[in-house]
């Protein structure tokens, strides 16, 4: 468990954000959408992203996956060495959303989507679009806890593995810039013209 005060704190806090019966049934479906939605819409945007933006925002986002899925492999390390219960596990709150009685933290949502908006905010040309998958990824931690499913230290805790992920992905720039993300952009430049697939739509920049 947390020290005694931070665990406090998070149950506090968890409290404070949690929904109840009085809450608003159109906050709680809006917080269902987000919470269960995130996921596939940062999908949707890098894909989106991919196909139309140039060079520099695509190396952006292959740092992007690169830190979301190393970030998620040091989630799963930390679960696997620790357990945090949920909140209703607990006793604490009311949940609005159904999930198996798995570890809490870290949340793997909060590890994926800060995983994929740190780099591209980070990069000046992805910057904007790194914004928007930032206000999603804080929209999907409120919801999680809004919800009942997590504690927002979880949220915190995603945050944290994100940054870490970012960190060594930063510390392999050289490499992956040089000589990865050059053969994946090639592959992918390839692969378009193989298909004759038109410019117009998938930009070859």
């Amino acid at each position: 468990m947390f020290a005694e005060p931070i665990e406090g704190w998070n149950e506090w806090l968890f409290a404070l954000v949690n929904a109840d019966a009085s809450s608003p049934p159109g906050l709680v479906a809006l917080a269902r959408v987000i919470a269960e939605g995130a996921p596939t819409l940062a999908a949707l945007m890098l894909v989106l992203l991919w196909v139309r933006q140039g060079r520099a925002v695509r190396l952006a986002l292959l740092d992007a996956t690169a830190t979301a899925l190393v970030g998620l492999a040091i989630a799963q390390v930390i679960v696997a060495l620790w357990y945090h219960p949920r909140p209703v596990e607990l006793g604490l709150g009311r949940q609005f959303l159904d999930h198996a009685p798995e570890a809490s933290f870290p949340s793997d949502h909060a590890t994926l989507l800060f995983g994929l908006a740190l780099p591209l905010v980070f990069e000046r040309a992805a910057r904007p679009f790194g914004l928007a998958f930032l206000a999603l990824a804080l929209g999907t931690a409120w919801a999680r806890v809004y919800l009942g499913v997590h504690f927002p230290a979880d949220m915190l805790g995603g945050l944290a593995v994100a940054l870490v992920a970012g960190g060594g992905i930063v510390a392999l720039r050289g490499p992956l810039h040089g000589r990865l993300y050059p053969a994946v952009l090639g592959l992918y430049d390839r692969v378009l013209r193989k298909l004759h697939l038109p410019e117009a739509l998938f930009p070859r920049r």
